[in-house]
């Protein structure tokens, strides 16, 4: 599992949005190697996150699905989990065409990236 990426859902220790040190170690790199990877982390971020936008207002669900498959995935190499558990409960929603329900997972993740981004912005 990547950082704080639990099957239990339990949060990141001390409340803290993303865990550096726990993330960095589980893929077998020094906190020095891994800072790097902070600025692409926030890169990627912003263009899916504008992309789900983008999916939500065409409501095209299949891109909803495939953006937030890939913050799900960037989150979790963070041990982000409350942004992992967001998208992913967008993108299994989105999956199975729910359009009524998408906008309020939506409203989540962006929520989550939200905090995220700040996290990583002061890294």
């Amino acid at each position: 599992m990547h950082g704080n990426f639990r099957q239990d859902g339990a949060a990141v220790p001390g409340g803290a949005v993303f865990d550096a040190v726990a993330a960095s170690a589980d893929i077998g790199l020094t906190l020095e190697e891994f800072a790097p990877l902070l600025t692409k982390a926030a890169v990627e971020i912003r263009l899916r996150l504008d992309a789900v936008r983008q999916g939500m207002a065409d409501n095209d669900l299949e891109a909803v699905a495939l953006n937030s498959h890939t913050m799900k995935s960037v989150a979790a190499t963070l041990g982000a989990e409350a942004a992992r558990q967001a998208a992913l409960e967008l993108e299994c929603c989105a999956k199975n065409g729910d359009a009524a329900r998408s906008p309020e997972l939506f409203a989540d993740l962006e929520f989550r990236a939200a905090e995220l981004l700040t996290e990583l912005d002061r890294a």
